[in-house]
């Protein structure tokens, strides 16, 4: 009785061992088939992103040669070229095609970032400003071998101050603080100069300065301890000019030029639905644009105010 007693007990400490075997050799098994599976799963996504990058830059690289061509045949083409020449033109529309350019270069840079980011997985300020840079000194170094215009180093360095504002604040903040925008209403004055400020909606929105307006947008939750559901609010700066029918002369068959310097509100885009990731990221890609507020205008002559100011 007592050996039955036993062998009871000796069978009992051999099925407790041989479970506890057993389970600690499933756990070892899926342990290890688990880190098989998080390597393969890292491998497949570190392989996605690798042919992702690879494309993004083909399709980028490609698209910046092939609007370079395209730009020489029609807008060069119709001037001859010359020796390489510079051409000073800081003094021409009262310095809002500089705004343009730093306008360009930030949107460009900014706009490459995050698609690189999308691409790559990870943030690399560096690359949208390299990018951006190449392709706009392209740009002007094409104009410098164009009789119609010149290389201008002013447009280089507004070029620069623009890539500049888009790569220090993504490298420092890992975002945009300071968010440059841009608003355009048709001006009456391109009927009175249409080959010069553009006869269609697409050429006056290049090209008539007194319809566009550039602003700098900054939320107000960057200086002030406001709860969350305020953080898209921002305060705006903005700049343009009226009556401004040549480039060289503030005054001209009547006309008189003067500055704008605006304050008025707007909206961060991207803070506008923090609940919802993909309409959020959406809507950043509008974040480029002035929305609409009522606006005060400080000019040379007197300070006005408008209800609505796009």
């Amino acid at each position: 009785m007592v050996f039955f007693y036993k062998s009871k007990i000796c069978l009992g400490f051999v099925g407790v061992y041989f479970v506890n075997s057993y389970f600690r050799f499933m756990r070892s098994v899926l342990i290890t088939v688990s880190i098989l599976l998080a390597c393969s799963l890292n491998a497949q996504r570190s392989d996605s992103l690798r042919l992702r990058k690879g494309l993004t830059h083909a399709v980028l690289s490609s698209s910046a040669v092939g609007s370079l061509v395209a730009l020489n045949q029609v807008w060069y083409a119709p001037y001859a070229t010359e020796t390489f020449h510079f051409f000073n033109d800081a003094e021409q529309w009262m310095q809002m095609d500089k705004f343009g350019h730093a306008f360009t270069g930030y949107l460009i840079t900014n706009e490459l970032n995050r698609v690189h980011y999308w691409a790559a997985g990870k943030r690399q300020p560096w690359l949208g400003a390299v990018y951006a840079m190449s392709y706009l000194s392209a740009l002007e170094i094409m104009d410098g071998f164009s009789s119609g215009w010149g290389f201008s180093g002013c447009d280089m360095l507004a070029n620069g101050v623009g890539v500049g504002l888009a790569f220090s604040q993504d490298y420092l903040f890992n975002r945009q603080v300071i968010i440059p925008k841009f608003s355009f209403s048709r001006s009456s004055y391109a009927m009175v100069r249409p080959e010069i400020l553009g006869s269609t909606y697409a050429e006056q929105l290049l090209k008539d300065y007194n319809g566009q307006t550039y602003w700098v947008s900054l939320p107000l939750e960057t200086f002030l301890n406001l709860p969350k559901r305020f953080k898209w609010i921002c305060i705006s700066l903005g700049y343009g000019c009226d009556a401004k029918l040549v480039g060289s002369q503030d005054s001209w068959n009547g006309f008189n030029a003067r500055r704008q310097v605006y304050l008025s509100l707007d909206i961060d885009c991207s803070s506008l639905a923090p609940r919802h990731p993909k309409l959020n990221k959406v809507l950043t890609h509008l974040n480029w644009i002035k929305v609409p507020f009522p606006t005060l205008e400080f000019s040379s002559d007197k300070t006005r105010f408008h209800w609505i100011s796009f």
